[in-house]
């Protein structure tokens, strides 16, 4: 019922996702209408609240600086934070993996979670030498800015 209701918004106000070939607006105008909510077509600074991501860098994402984001300001935005989201992921799959790679690393024990380019490692191991080559070779790393080593001695 509510994707009806969204669906008959959208193609009411012209905001139809046609120019990506999303059939009905598709889930990225979905997401669009549910951020508009005084469905004036547009997302201030305001209503981006309701979204982190976008509202963090809501500036960068209003490219003609109107302090609102159009249906194509949103999707492109919604790109780049999904690009962002997989330089993300592969930057945490290749730290994992180098410190798999590491001989005297438990690195099964070592959580990594990496967030524009911040990696944070989390775990116990069983001697504080490990932690910090662990650390060190993190910091080494081809993208990694900062390390925030939260691994600890048990």
């Amino acid at each position: 019922m509510r994707a009806l209701l969204i669906a008959a918004l959208l193609a009411s106000s012209g905001a139809v996702g046609a120019q990506r070939g999303e059939p009905g607006g598709g889930p990225r105008a979905a997401e669009f209408a549910m951020l508009d909510r005084n469905r004036d077509g547009y997302v201030t600074r305001i209503e981006a609240l309701a979204d982190q991501e976008i509202h963090k860098r809501f500036a960068q994402f209003d490219l003609n600086k109107d302090r609102q984001l159009s249906l194509a300001e949103y999707f492109a935005a919604r790109e780049d934070i999904d690009r962002r989201l997989q330089q993300d992921a592969a930057l945490a799959a290749r730290v994992k993996a180098a410190l798999l790679a590491e001989r005297g690393i438990p690195s099964k024990a070592i959580s990594v979670d990496a967030y524009e380019g911040s990696v944070q490692l989390s775990g116990f191991v069983p001697v504080a030498d490990m932690a910090s080559r662990a650390g060190r070779l993190v910091a080494a790393m081809n993208g990694v800015r900062t390390v925030h080593n939260n691994i600890a001695v048990k």
